[in-house]
């Protein structure tokens, strides 16, 4: 079965208060479900200059959509099962971002997708990004996410510099391959295999604990645990430490350099 829902959103303000109204109509997760979710927002030039200019506007006038196979069943815990994420492009800004989680935030597996489009945006644009980790993140763990963020993508840090971050959470993308991500951009999602779900009075929502395929790392499934919390529509993430760690850099035995994900 699909599911296709086609919104076009203007956004004079951004809405912080997203979790004030609880959520009327989302829709448990499915493992033989297909969701399309398209979010249409004003598209800012993100020039990095690595495409034509030609190629690169037409990329960046495009709908996002997110299409997923499978997914994460949030009432009962299945060890190990998976949701598989395909998108177009990430977001180029916290109104973009907010389009997608508006659209389908209400799904587990998202909270993991928006949480590294989240990190992207804030490679690119700090302000923007940080807006997008407040939403995307419970109050608690956002304090933890933009320190070391601040660092990962800071070019004076020498190898702790690591722009490539995100790529290596995208199917194909391999520090052998300079991490050139397949297209559509793809990621795998999965629940955990041990720990269970888990309520959380202090959070006020069940812990969900899932993990995230990356090339980046000697343990390629990093984990990430999420919740929705009680009046909220969306599922935010709790904690995430692996998902931000020093990932491996692209390999000394090819010549070419990481490409920014937004140009590729």
């Amino acid at each position: 079965m699909k599911h296709v829902i086609y919104s076009a959103v203007a956004f004079a303000t951004l809405t912080f208060a997203a979790c004030d109204q609880p959520n009327g109509g989302g829709q448990s997760a499915s493992s033989n479900n297909t969701n399309e979710v398209t979010s249409i927002a004003e598209i800012p030039s993100a020039g990095d200059g690595v495409q034509s200019e030609a190629n690169h506007v037409a990329n960046n006038a495009q709908p996002i959509t997110v299409t997923t196979k499978g997914g994460i069943d949030p009432q009962n815990w299945k060890p190990g099962e998976t949701a598989t994420l395909t998108f177009n492009r990430f977001p180029k800004n916290a109104a973009e971002w907010q389009a997608v989680q508006e659209q389908y935030g209400n799904k587990p597996e998202a909270a993991v997708l928006l949480e590294l489009m989240a990190f992207e945006i804030y490679n690119h644009d700090k302000e923007e990004g940080s807006k997008c980790l407040d939403m995307g993140n419970v109050t608690n763990n956002i304090p933890d996410v933009t320190r070391i963020l601040k660092d990962r993508y800071n070019p004076q840090y020498g190898d702790y510099y690591t722009p490539q971050l995100v790529a290596t959470y995208m199917e194909g993308a391999t520090p052998e391959n300079a991490y050139k991500a397949n297209q559509p951009f793809t990621i795998q999602v999965r629940s955990h295999k041990v720990n269970k779900y888990q309520d959380s009075n202090a959070l006020k929502g069940t812990v969900l604990y899932l993990e995230v395929y990356s090339s980046g790392y000697d343990t390629p499934w990093r984990g990430i645990s999420v919740t929705k919390q009680k009046g909220c529509p969306y599922y935010k993430v709790v904690n995430c430490p692996s998902l931000y760690t020093q990932c491996k850099p692209v390999s000394f035995k090819i010549d070419d350099e990481y490409t920014d994900i937004w140009a590729q």
